[in-house]
């Protein structure tokens, strides 16, 4: 089974973190396991109602080329995942703190500039009412 839960090992958080250029002190990191293996992570922080994206990993994928097979389900996960996150605590928007890579936002209904992929979080986090 894949879980996508806060990283619980905090200390191994902070040394992601501190990898991060920009992360403040309310960073978290989200990490997608299974039977114990990390298979990839995603760096947070909640801006006022804003999740930013602040790094997205997946285990063997180095941003060199478009992502493929299931390293697009991972990377869709977490960044699904990360929204949800932020949902939960109030954000209305998201934002990375990256440019798009390979229309990876962009194919997921993020407007995109040079620097930032962004868009409000109902584009992700949808809502059925019955």
């Amino acid at each position: 089974m894949i879980e996508i839960l806060p990283m619980q090992d905090r200390e191994r958080e902070r040394e992601i973190l501190k990898g991060i250029k920009g992360a403040g002190p309310q960073a978290r990191v989200l990490a997608m396991c299974e039977r114990g293996q990390t298979l990839g992570t995603a760096a947070l922080e909640l801006e006022g109602s804003v999740l930013r994206i602040l790094q997205l990993t997946a285990e063997d994928y180095d941003f060199s080329e478009a992502p493929r097979g299931e390293t697009v389900f991972l990377l869709d996960s977490l960044m699904r995942s990360a929204a949800s996150y932020g949902e939960n605590f109030g954000a209305v928007s998201i934002e990375t703190a990256f440019p798009d890579f390979f229309g990876f936002f962009r194919a997921r209904g993020f407007d995109c500039d040079d620097t930032h992929a962004f868009t409000p979080m109902s584009t992700i986090v949808k809502y059925e009412f019955h």
